[in-house]
């Protein structure tokens, strides 16, 4: 897919130079220096580039502008998105301190991670390579391993990868914007799935709701209202969970990422050629202003307005160019989604 603008600009890297060279030996060679009107040509070639100028300014900061409004409207998209993790991140912070949860046979695994590996991280326990992270060896892996009970250890991990150490005053403000970036969504999108993985295969008899404080109880009802527009259903509190789970990994995370991606994308390769070969007509109006203010002898007037000329003309010819590729570009259909 990217074949023809790589095409297009190693064409213009050989045209310029092409079309330059050519209209200066042209005018070299077939202008008579002795009927030659500096001031005419100049004044001419300066009302030419102020008009070609203000139709590329006009045009660029058309489409910024209307691409900047198209990322509003996405901005306002992701912010919904947005708060429905961070109330998600709050669930999280919220099971994670329920005591009666994670004791399994007289086992309480949130007192195992918080005691004796208050330091440990999901990405550690995994064995990820990434820097700023411990690598463990096998023998230590097995150790950990055992000591939180594999998957039981991981699940609680994965929800303080979750809150992510957001556990201040602020992270339960009622207005607590967020922008979340694509690395914490990837991460929050795969803590979220070990968890789900843990609910899903652990037996209901031993890994329930059931009993734990309702203080926290309360604030997952609350918070899970308002992620989804309706209650909870108590009799099935560790479905509805799962459910929710899903939700935010087929729908909500997905829709964040690809809406995100959308937005942080950079400026398009068209704006930033136009803007250089405008950037290049500015120089040429200001050096035909100089050069039809100074007096020079005829020679220096005649090959310095020539010169002007031919790069007026292969800046021209680069612009037809830019422009044939934009209505391309324009024209093209790209896969966006209506989210």
């Amino acid at each position: 897919m990217n074949e023809k603008p790589i095409i297009s600009d190693i064409l213009r890297i050989f045209i310029y130079p092409i079309v330059t060279f050519d209209c200066f030996w042209i005018f070299l060679k077939y202008t008579d220096v002795e009927q030659f009107e500096k001031k005419e040509i100049l004044s001419t070639l300066i009302s030419v580039i102020s008009i070609i100028i203000a139709i590329i300014a006009t045009y660029l900061f058309s489409k910024l502008f209307a691409e900047k409004s198209i990322k509003i409207e996405r901005k306002k998209k992701i912010d919904i998105l947005s708060s429905k993790i961070t109330y998600l991140r709050r669930i999280a912070f919220q099971i994670r301190g329920l005591h009666e949860f994670w004791r399994f046979n007289d086992v309480n695994i949130k007192s195992i991670v918080d005691h004796r590996y208050e330091d440990l991280t999901y990405e550690e326990y995994r064995g990820y390579d990434l820097s700023g992270h411990r690598k463990f060896t096998y023998e230590e892996s097995t150790k950990i391993s055992e000591e939180i009970y594999g998957t039981d250890g991981q699940a609680y991990l994965a929800l303080k990868g979750l809150e992510d150490g957001d556990n201040s005053f602020t992270f339960f403000t009622e207005f607590n914007p967020k922008n979340y970036t694509l690395e914490e969504i990837a991460r929050y999108k795969e803590y979220a799935g070990s968890f789900w993985y843990f609910l899903d295969r652990s037996s209901d008899d031993i890994v329930n709701f059931n009993g734990c404080s309702r203080y926290r109880m309360n604030r997952i009802d609350e918070l899970f209202q308002k992620i989804t527009g309706r209650q909870i259903d108590k009799q099935n509190y560790k479905r509805e969970l799962k459910d929710l789970l899903t939700e935010f990994d087929s729908v909500i995370f997905e829709k964040h990422y690809y809406l995100n991606s959308l937005n942080s994308g950079k400026l398009p390769k068209f704006y930033i050629k136009g803007l250089i070969n405008m950037v290049v007509f500015l120089v040429l109006l200001i050096v035909c202003v100089f050069a039809f203010v100074l007096n020079l002898n005829k020679w220096t007037d005649f090959t310095l307005t020539i010169i002007l000329l031919s790069f007026f003309i292969s800046n021209t010819t680069d612009l037809i160019l830019i422009t044939i590729q934009s209505i391309r570009n324009e024209l093209e259909i790209n896969e966006i989604y209506n989210i």
